[in-house]
């Protein structure tokens, strides 16, 4: 990487700075005469300023030693007034024998004190390039081109040949200001100890850091502290540098954390750099707040436009509500105060930075296994996410929030209303900020109390618009064929569903989902199609716009027996009293409707149901915005109805009997108003047989007519006989 090379071009210009120093003290036994002339030296030969303000102290034998105090650098030019480096106390010694074998033996390596400025300008321009031109034009110079083949070979030799007795880096800063991006980093303070130092050979590493940043791309400021340890083998002449057994604490504070958050890393690291360069993470072991992962990762062609990833991890089993609460999280509330007690990954990954595949990927959370693959994409506009996931079962159930399941068990039973709004609260920028396509198929889903069951499903999401379509499950003995749309692109979300349920248990499902005894019972169709947008519950219901039909056979409605209260109407007209007591429901043969809705108001208009008893018709509204009813059902009876004593109610066959229903879904009230509907009936019988009468009056005086007109005529022809014989 380039960073790398840029710091060993750094090594090489301080390291060719100490040869300068050396070898003008090893001229001049008084180096502290020498002072100005080094300054001028490297002023020329670098274009920076040097200031030895400190004593000089040279040893020549047995070990060629350079001991340095109070060492300025200057800045490059357009970097301030700064100095690029400043050193407290810097002791370098080399043995002087195995110099004469070409041979490196460095006995001591001490540095206390070390400052660098580290900076680039906003064109991009860093600090240190013009030392690296410096070292670069003064290689060249020093390296013919007819000796490369030479000196590489002698270089492999020396590398070889190295042998360093220890390094020691103490009271170390490094402060990096970079214009381009904004971006302010220090790593204050930082400890570095390496000892006996071969190539090949491994050594001990021991290395104390904190690293605070902010502007840039960091929203919040964020400090990293690493404590890391190991046994490292540097392997020059082959470019391979690994850490084995690797043990390391981070530190993690800001940067939009809740708190500061502890890490634990362990493994066996590995880069090559001879060919493509790579990393390698054996045994690798992560652990922070509960959670510990295990497993390998790879970074190949780092070196490269596209590095390429390869990892397999997996994790213990942990609780997700102590994991968020340790690292300063809400943990979610949910219905079961048990749920997400036993979670654990098992995750194969590959890929690169800008697009990651994990194939296979096991999620077990709780009793539900979850298997598949899945894939993040980032080179587009927005994340695509991809998964073909399928499992055995899963309770959503058990995960909502408590708010929820009380809200939907409270309104189904009638034990109370909601005193407060329940708000249906989404993260919208998420939702917005990914694309996503991806199929999921389980064997049995548990959510808002219903079961569904062979689940198969398509979920696709752009730019905040998701669609799941098609959802396709069995459910209560029948087929379901839905689609569901939610648009997080506006300031209050929209939804939208289509429903198609074939041969329902409707009975079962409304059970299951309000958690009480159901209001209709039967098997049968229906079809709903129903859009609403909003946050809240309660906008919800008043942007609630759709239609729907049903049909079902061979069912009840439970909260009305209209063959009873017609029974009880016309006991009280006869002045007594039923003390008969029936299921309080009215049994059907066949029940069909339709039914729209605007702006939460339920209308229906072709209720129509059937018995052997009765035939019912109906039309009304029910207003899901305050819980309303009014509904009117007309009921004819056209079989037998027995009331007390076994007498039957002939006098109602065929009758039209209206009853009201009014109140609110959970305390109904039902009205029938029998006399009226008698009355009416029994004056139209009265006018019927009047009119018959007048019918039989009128038929009469015109048979009486017609005898005396006949009587008339023949007493005229009598007469005009009787004249004309005259």
């Amino acid at each position: 990487m380039k960073w790398i090379k840029r710091l060993l071009g750094l090594i090489a210009v301080l390291i060719l700075l100490a040869i300068i120093v050396a070898a003008y003290l090893l001229i001049t036994f008084d180096a502290n005469d020498y002072k100005e002339r080094i300054e001028a030296e490297v002023q020329e030969a670098t274009g920076r300023e040097l200031t030895l303000s400190g004593p000089i102290g040279l040893t020549l034998f047995p070990s060629l030693g350079l001991r340095l105090e109070e060492v300025r650098f200057g800045n490059a030019e357009g970097f301030g007034d700064e100095p690029f480096a400043e050193v407290d106390v810097v002791d370098v010694a080399v043995a002087v024998m195995p110099l004469l074998r070409r041979e490196l033996e460095v006995q001591r390596v001490q540095a206390d004190g070390v400052r660098l400025n580290l900076a680039r300008d906003e064109q991009g321009r860093n600090n240190w390039d013009d030392l690296l031109d410096h070292a670069g034009a003064a290689r060249d110079e020093a390296v013919g081109a007819d000796d490369d083949e030479r000196t590489t070979t002698e270089t492999r030799l020396a590398l070889q040949r190295i042998d360093v007795a220890g390094i020691s880096l103490t009271n170390a800063q490094v402060h990096w200001d970079d214009r381009e991006t904004g971006m302010q980093a220090t790593l204050d303070p930082f400890e570095l100890q390496i000892g006996r130092f071969r190539p090949g050979v491994e050594t001990r590493l021991d290395l104390e850091a904190v690293v605070r940043a902010e502007g840039g791309d960091l929203a919040e400021p964020v400090e990293l502290a690493l404590d890391l340890g190991g046994l490292m083998n540097v392997d020059l002449l082959n470019e391979r540098y690994s850490v084995r057994r690797l043990n390391a604490t981070l530190g993690l504070d800001g940067g939009g954390l809740p708190r500061a958050v502890g890490m634990t890393l362990e493994t066996d690291v590995a880069l090559e750099m001879a060919d493509a360069m790579s990393l390698r993470l054996e045994r690798l072991t992560l652990g922070v707040a509960g959670v510990r992962m295990t497993g390998f990762a790879e970074l190949s062609e780092l070196d490269g436009e596209q590095p390429q990833i390869r990892s397999e991890m997996r994790t213990n089993t942990f609780n997700l509500k102590d994991v968020l609460t340790d690292l300063g999280m809400d943990a979610p509330k949910t219905s079961d105060p048990d749920a997400l007690a036993r979670v654990a990954l098992d995750l194969s990954a590959h890929g690169s930075f800008q697009a990651l595949n994990m194939d296979p990927f096991l999620i077990t959370v709780d009793d539900a296994m979850l298997s598949g693959s899945a894939g993040w994409d980032g080179r587009g506009e927005r994340p695509l996410i991809t998964f073909d996931v399928s499992g055995e079962r899963l309770n959503l159930d058990r995960y909502l929030p408590p708010e929820v399941e009380e809200a939907r068990t409270e309104n189904g039973n009638g034990n109370g209303e909601a005193d407060e709004d329940i708000a249906i609260e989404l993260p919208l920028e998420a939702l917005r900020s990914v694309d996503v396509d991806g199929s999921a198929a389980l064997g049995r889903l548990d959510v808002m109390g219903m079961v569904l069951r062979n689940i198969e499903l398509q979920i696709r999401a752009e730019a905040g618009d998701w669609n799941i379509q098609p959802l396709n499950a069995e459910a209560y003995d029948g087929e379901l064929s839905s689609r569901l749309r939610l648009d997080a692109r506006h300031d209050a979300p929209r939804y939208e569903l289509a429903a198609d349920l074939q041969a329902l248990d409707i009975g079962a499902l409304l059970e299951d989902f309000q958690g009480d005894d159901a209001r209709l019972m039967g098997t049968g169709n229906l079809e709903l199609d129903i859009a609403t947008r909003g946050e809240l519950l309660s906008e919800l219901k008043g942007a609630l716009n759709g239609s729907g039909n049903m049909r079902f056979e061979d069912g009840a409605v439970r909260g009305i027996n209209v063959a009873q209260i017609i029974r009880r109407a016309e006991a009280r007209l006869r002045g007594e009293q039923l003390e008969e007591e029936e299921p309080n429901q009215t049994d059907f043969s066949e029940l069909t409707g339709s039914f729209t809705i605007r702006d939460g108001i339920v209308r229906n208009e072709d209720l129509a149901a059937s018995s052997p008893l009765l035939r019912v018709s109906g039309e009304g509204q029910a207003d899901l915005n305050d819980d309303t009813l009014d509904y009117r059902v007309n009921s004819t009876v056209v079989g037998t109805l027995e009331g007390q004593g076994g007498r039957e109610l002939d006098d109602l066959r065929g009758v039209t009997l209206p009853i009201r229903i009014s109140g609110t879904f959970t305390d109904p009230s039902f009205r029938l108003d029998l006399e009226d509907a008698l009355r009416d009936r029994y004056e139209g019988e009265v006018r019927e047989r009047v009119q018959e009468e007048e019918d039989r009056v009128r038929e009469r005086l015109g048979e009486e007519e017609e005898r005396a007109r006949e009587r008339i005529e023949q007493e005229s022809d009598r007469l005009l006989d009787r004249f004309r014989s005259r």
